[in-house]
């Protein structure tokens, strides 16, 4: 069931969850993480460039195709978005305080540790541990501020709480990525609802989903970078989630669904959409912000990764580093409104049917990075 929260949102996955996390003050332990280790966290996070995220042919990676098609409902579903991003209740957004998540960073000398799964037993996945994590002493998950009044359970799997508080591990020496739902700290040791792991130089898509996000994406994949929003070029695709999912399944490239909704304009998870690449941004009174996310919209496009409450980009977490990282984004607030983006010049590129047999295809990873016990 997912759970609107005004003005953002939680988003939650059919079999694994998606959101992110407020920051107090970077540096500092959230509130409600009374296990926190803070401590010498750096004072900024790798470029974007220098992560080398993902296969250089991987979705989010390549540009949109010169002459890629429309699909023939395009307009209908642009119709729709519009409406819903001009409403007062569901504004755009791109979040990077609350419904996002921190990154971290390992290495050869970062602590291994295992992380118990509260949520592989009620799943019936048959685990509870993800093993060997490299985690930093002071990481911290996001912190869903918004939902503390529904929290995640002590012990327990969060399905039905209001808080997602998300953690992603790049671990660049061994080239995998680690991504953790509801990720917290209980008795001295490292607990969440769920967690999987996905070679960093791979599609960026979990192929037999199992994800945190609803739609099989890697949590990383179309995150916005600080360095990216600095400077004003963002060379990869966006991710959104968006309040009308299509059910029946994603398309490709995405690996799994939660969407729900039988409007015929719902969108299913995995579409790729574009703003008009005809569209002269320089006419446009966008902010440095929006202008930088137009471009990449042009060019890149936006996949939809999950169902949520209103349209909403994501950019790293400013708790991921001791210093707040952004030029262009105000410490005080967790989003940064998006209004002047033109969000009735989308285009829907073509849609692949959808797989209503996703579920039957559901397994957990065998590639190298994820050691489940």
């Amino acid at each position: 069931m997912n759970r609107y929260l005004v003005p953002l949102l939680l988003t939650t996955l059919l079999v694994a969850c998606d959101g992110g996390g407020e920051d107090g003050a970077p540096g500092t332990s959230r509130d409600g993480d009374t296990d926190a280790t803070v401590g010498p966290k750096p004072d900024a996070l790798p470029t974007f460039a220098d992560l080398d995220l993902y296969a250089d042919d991987a979705p989010v990676n390549a540009p949109i195709p010169a002459g890629a098609p429309l699909d023939p409902e395009s307009a209908d579903y642009v119709a729709k978005i519009a409406e819903i991003a001009a409403d007062p209740d569901t504004p755009p957004v791109l979040a990077y305080g609350q419904y996002s998540s921190t990154v971290f960073t390992a290495d050869t000398d970062t602590p291994r540790r295992d992380v118990h799964l509260t949520c592989g037993g009620p799943w019936g996945l048959g685990v509870d541990t993800l093993a060997d994590v490299p985690i930093p002493d002071y990481a911290e998950a996001a912190w869903d501020a918004d939902g503390a009044d529904n929290p995640v359970p002590t012990g327990g799997c969060g399905e039905n709480a209001d808080q997602d508080n998300h953690l992603i591990i790049l671990d660049l020496a061994n080239r995998c990525e680690y991504d953790l739902w509801q990720a917290r700290k209980e008795n001295g040791r490292w607990v969440a609802s769920w967690a999987n792991a996905i070679p960093l130089d791979s599609s960026g898509i979990y192929a037999h989903g199992l994800s945190t996000r609803g739609s099989g994406f890697a949590f990383a994949g179309g995150l916005v970078w600080p360095d990216e929003l600095n400077t004003g070029e963002i060379r990869h695709a966006l991710v959104m989630s968006y309040p009308l999912t299509r059910a029946g399944g994603p398309v490709p490239p995405a690996s799994e669904s939660d969407g729900w909704s039988s409007d015929p304009a719902a969108l299913p998870e995995g579409a790729r959409l574009r703003l008009d690449p005809t569209l002269d941004l320089g006419s446009l009174p966008l902010t440095p912000v929006e202008r930088a996310l137009a471009r990449a919209m042009q060019t890149y496009g936006i996949y939809l990764v999950d169902d949520g409450g209103n349209p909403q980009l994501y950019a790293v977490d400013p708790a991921s580093v001791s210093r707040f990282p952004y030029d262009h984004l105000d410490l005080a607030e967790d989003y940064e409104r998006l209004d002047g983006i033109p969000w009735d010049k989308l285009q829907v590129l073509q849609l692949p049917s959808q797989d209503p047999d996703f579920q039957d295809h559901l397994a957990l990873p065998d590639d190298g990075c994820a050691t489940f016990r």
